[in-house]
């Protein structure tokens, strides 16, 4: 009697042991599938790629559309740029769906300031028959539109981009941050920045464009060089000129041209057909002086007259050149 009680208890005790394991197993699988290999942890993952420039990784694990658009943000640096002031990122499941699928909402400082996405998973597998392989629903990358009238190009996220007819789209990874400026010689845009926090978004930046002084006083060199060339023609109506004077009588010796007052045009952008640099008509004053011949005494009087003027010209400009072409 004795004896069967021993191995009774005995056996008892290794059945308890043996519940316990097996409680201890599920919950050490429950805790792996959840912390290891559940849902939160494939966000982290494409953050983490986000950070380390990882551009392919990033989009495989997305499973995203890559829309029509330049995707030079994509991968590198500039990508690195984006996600270069990704701060405090908290992960959590906030919602699991009656398919099996998750909700997962990651919540962050992004340029200073507090954001949030959220992004849908869905199972797709097992590994070893206990843990759980997921993966993101499908979605569409987002696409940030840069322009800036009267260039060609503009710097985003550190890196020259093409804008054809002023104006580029780009396709870009979320959460990140898109900062797009210019700055040459002739040109400046400050820089402006577009925030992009989920997927399909269209985000827009649209650059002003400045002249500098540089820009400034390359103008006023060509159209003064172009006026005094006006200046020099012996001639009541010189050819190609903004100025000319009316004259019915006879002109004895040299016309004699000069330029009182400098014409002084605003330089502007976006006035033309195609958006770019122009300038704006401006007033100035020519003097012209010369000998009247009058036929029927032989007298000869002076002439001395100011002309006021106003002249046109179209600009173009790109990164090093400038070239003013007066109208008529």
């Amino acid at each position: 009697m004795d004896s069967n009680t021993r191995v009774l208890k005995a056996v008892g005790a290794w059945l308890f042991l043996l519940v316990l394991a097996v409680a201890a197993a599920a919950v050490t699988i429950a805790l792996v599938n959840k912390y290891l290999y559940g849902p939160t942890t494939d966000v982290r993952a494409y953050v983490e790629d986000l950070r380390d420039g990882e551009g392919g990784e990033a989009l495989g694990l997305l499973n995203a559309e890559v829309p029509e658009a330049d995707a030079a943000m994509l991968d590198g640096a500039p990508l690195e740029a984006a996600a270069g002031s990704l701060e405090d990122v908290e992960v959590s499941t906030v919602e699991d769906s009656g398919d099996g699928g998750a909700a997962v909402r990651a919540e962050y400082v992004l340029d200073g300031q507090q954001h949030s996405s959220q992004f849908d998973l869905h199972p797709v597998d097992t590994q070893w028959g206990f843990f759980t392989v997921w993966a993101f629903d499908g979605s569409r990358l987002p696409v940030v539109e840069v322009s800036l009238p009267g260039a060609s190009s503009v710097d985003l996220n550190g890196t020259a981009v093409a804008l054809p007819g002023s104006s580029g789209e780009f396709a870009v990874f979320y959460p990140g941050v898109y900062t797009a400026s210019y700055d040459s010689e002739l040109v400046r845009a400050e820089p402006r920045t577009a925030v992009v926090t989920g997927p399909g978004q269209r985000a827009r930046i649209e650059l002003e464009a400045e002249p500098t002084d540089r820009l400034r006083e390359e103008v006023d060199r060509q159209l003064r060089e172009h006026l005094e060339g006006c200046a020099e023609q012996d001639t009541l109506y010189p050819a190609g000129c903004p100025f000319s004077y009316e004259f019915d009588g006879r002109v004895a010796g040299e016309v004699e041209w000069s330029i009182v007052e400098h014409p002084e045009p605003e330089i502007v952008v976006g006035t033309r057909g195609g958006g770019g640099w122009g300038l704006e008509p401006a007033r100035g004053t020519a003097r012209i002086a010369f000998d009247s011949l009058d036929l029927f005494t032989g007298e000869v009087e002076r002439v001395e007259r100011e002309v006021p003027f106003e002249v046109s010209a179209d600009l173009a400009v790109d990164r090093s050149t400038v070239t003013v072409t007066p109208r008529g």
